[in-house]
């Protein structure tokens, strides 16, 4: 057991309107530390969902649903692969490296079908076998960072095509990290804090342009942070978006409990935008802008998360017909003829 740390299986929701914790059912089953978690829908409801982790007896391959409706958790099929904790978990069900009970890392990816509750072993992951690396959901799977058996921080990355099964290698870290924490913020994808080995916990960070990484101005605003969380979820206000981050535990091994919501891109981009909420958002079919006047003449401008531009065309009414993109996430920008740039991010069903 690391120090600062427990085994829990209390859980507690963040309310992005209220901006307040409050208790939800815990886990019934034993406390455990390491888990994965990810989010899946299962026909037209939304389900979270907690993978592996490390309890009393040392690593898991279970599977827990939770359902926010009636606030109550199942079990679900286990992996029918060796106990893994400390793995990289992704949207609708895929679980990739992690480390097993006698310390081996793994770079194993597993798919699970919600819909019929079974699981699907797919192509391992390029690159040595780690635990505790980052993921990001962008132009596919990407696997970044993490460490090897021996604690070893690693900078390479590796991206998964889920449409051939394939992996491909990406722009590495300027600095090997473990711990740390990967999400959306603002505009750009982001790797914040982490280790750099077993005794150096940081608060640095990196920003992802598709061919390299670049360092971050600002440093944690919490401090030096490994384990924490980073998460993109919808805030104050109709349609906004916001990230959060906190939790995790500091270089001096104190367990934290900070929470932080994010307004900028910790200093990556020197260029002002607006705050432009869509509703509804997520959604289907079609999305509205909410402007802050009629911005007559207006221009267009909606790109998916690989840079390809889906719209770049007069702004010729605020609700935006969406019904022949792909689902996904999109950000959405607004360029007005007095040289204002309002900017948010939709995400299709």
């Amino acid at each position: 057991m690391e120090v600062g740390w427990g085994l829990t299986n209390d859980w507690y929701r963040f309310d992005g309107t209220t901006l307040q914790w409050s208790p939800v059912a815990s886990l019934p089953t034993s406390p455990r530390q390491y888990c994965s978690a990810f989010t899946g829908q299962q026909q037209s409801n939304t389900y979270g969902y907690l993978f592996g982790g490390l309890d009393a007896n040392g690593p898991l391959n279970e599977l827990w649903r939770y359902d926010p409706t009636s606030d109550s958790w199942s079990q679900m099929a286990s992996l029918p692969g060796e106990p893994r904790y400390a793995a990289v978990a992704f949207y609708q069900g895929y679980i990739v490296t992690g480390l097993f009970d006698d310390g081996t890392a793994t770079n194993e990816l597993w798919k699970y079908d919600p819909n019929n509750d079974t699981w699907q072993q797919l192509t391992s992951m390029t690159g040595l076998g780690r635990h505790r690396a980052c993921g990001l959901s962008y132009a596919g799977l990407m696997v970044v960072g993490g460490a090897d058996s021996a604690y070893t921080a690693l900078d390479d990355c590796w991206n998964y095509n889920t449409l051939t099964d394939s992996w491909t290698a990406c722009a590495s870290l300027p600095q090997g990290r473990y711990g740390a924490m990967c999400g959306f913020v603002t505009y750009d994808w982001i790797l914040q804090g982490g280790a750099t080995d077993t005794s150096t916990i940081v608060d640095s960070g990196f920003s992802y342009n598709l061919l390299t990484w670049q360092p971050l101005v600002d440093p944690d605003p919490g401090g030096t942070r490994r384990g924490g969380v980073l998460v993109e979820a919808s805030g104050p206000g109709t349609g906004i978006w916001h990230t959060y981050l906190g939790l995790g535990i500091s270089n001096s091994l104190v367990r934290k409990k900070d929470w932080y919501m994010a307004f900028g891109a910790f200093g990556i981009s020197e260029q002002t935008f607006g705050e432009l909420a869509l509703h509804p958002n997520p959604g289907s079919t079609t999305f509205t802008l909410q402007l802050p006047d009629a911005l007559h003449r207006s221009q267009l401008l909606v790109q998916d998360l690989t840079g390809r531009t889906v719209v770049n065309a007069p702004l010729v009414s605020p609700t935006v017909d969406a019904s022949d993109w792909p689902g996904g996430s999109y950000l959405v920008e607004v360029i007005a003829p007095d040289g204002r740039r309002f900017r948010g991010r939709w995400v299709k069903l």
